[in-house]
């Protein structure tokens, strides 16, 4: 885990983009999330990158108690804020920790949604495979973020901190990381309501 980087977003957690409830300017964002994660009740779902869980309170009510959210964030302080937004919720599960060295069964979660995070990987392909690895096939993985990602991008490389080389690749090189990765891609988006991209695990062949 990158601890320079967990004392960064430790002190972010009290920041407008991390602490804030999602207004009315966020909803279509949030809608067309869930519609692009084809997210459902019962659903496991893989949530790195949870900061304060403003996202992992929507998908928890989402999937029900018939699902189950794992979420992680590197940062003691956000996953202590997300423990207090999903506390009484027995079906969520969050802890410290990067989604690399997330242990579960192989093939066990139904969506992976990366919201905010993937810029942030210090091994963005290494982190892509050890999802992947967990998404059963048929399994849908959405990158999202409420901002295009020229914005993104350029808001990192402009913070002259330990995030100032995160940053969301390029189309073609995250189409290459993806097919790399044993995904058919769906959907990429980059709009003014951000950028969103959609892939679903290939089903394994009949014999």
């Amino acid at each position: 885990m990158n601890t320079t980087k967990a004392s960064f977003f430790d002190a972010q957690v009290q920041a407008g983009w991390a602490a804030e409830e999602y207004g009315e300017a966020e909803r279509p964002k949030l809608e067309r999330l869930l519609a692009q994660s084809e997210l459902r009740p019962g659903h496991w779902v893989l949530e790195p990158g949870c900061g304060t869980g403003r996202l992992s309170e929507v998908l928890a009510q989402t999937v029900g108690p018939n699902g189950h959210l794992a979420a992680m964030d590197i940062s003691l302080g956000m996953v202590q804020a997300c423990r207090e937004r999903v506390a009484g919720l027995s079906w969520v599960r969050v802890e410290q920790m990067a989604v690399e060295e997330f242990e579960a069964e192989p093939a066990s979660f139904d969506r992976v949604i990366c919201h905010q995070v993937f810029p942030h990987f210090d091994d963005q392909p290494a982190a892509l495979a050890h999802m992947v690895g967990l998404l059963k096939p048929g399994g849908v993985l959405t990158v999202v973020h409420f901002m295009p990602s020229a914005v993104i991008n350029d808001t990192h490389r402009k913070a002259g901190t330990v995030v100032e080389r995160d940053m969301l690749p390029q189309p073609e090189e995250m189409r290459r990381m993806v097919a790399q990765a044993g995904l058919s891609l769906e959907t990429l988006v980059d709009d003014e309501l951000g950028y969103l991209l959609k892939a679903r695990l290939k089903s394994e062949t009949p014999v």
